[in-house]
């Protein structure tokens, strides 16, 4: 994860504590992906090429969704520090960073399944980016498509240019 500032008011302190959850989060966002891509294969009974590689998944290259966390990790900074009633604090913010990386996580779960609605094709971009490392221009392409889908969804947030 990059900490960074991508909107006025954006806290760094939670980003740090995100970077701290960078791993887990991944996690989320990989089982997520896997969960909906076999569903996904069992409605269409078919297998491709990227189940195959689903199914044999170790580990990966984390900087191929780093983007996509730290766009969604930017929205709950966002939700956080400017847009819930419920974090808006007269006194400096009375959680600790256990219990923010718990809010931040329910986020991402809940932030995937609105997301997955309006892009149905973010498993398979998810999955892809993550099975066809760069230099592979499959997983390449399927970062880019990430990287449109989330100035899209986050229109709010300064995006950096990833190229």
């Amino acid at each position: 994860m990059i900490v960074s500032d991508y909107f006025h008011g954006d806290s760094i302190r939670i980003g740090w504590i995100q970077h701290d959850s960078y791993r887990e989060a991944l996690r989320i966002i990989i089982d997520f992906a896997i969960d909906k891509h076999r569903h996904a294969e069992r409605v269409i009974d078919v297998r491709t090429e990227l189940s195959d590689l689903r199914d044999e998944l170790r580990g990966f290259d984390h900087r191929t969704l780093q983007w996509l966390h730290d766009c969604m990790a930017a929205a709950f900074r966002m939700e956080y520090c400017l847009n819930a009633d419920l974090f808006t604090y007269v006194i400096p913010d009375p959680h600790t960073p256990e219990e923010t990386i718990i809010f931040w996580l329910e986020f991402l779960r809940k932030e995937l399944e609105r997301v997955l609605l309006e892009y149905l094709q973010l498993p398979r971009l998810i999955l892809t980016a993550a099975l066809y490392p760069n230099p592979d221009k499959k997983g390449m392409a399927a970062e880019d498509e990430i990287y449109e889908l989330t100035r899209r969804l986050y229109p709010d947030l300064r995006h950096f240019q990833i190229k």
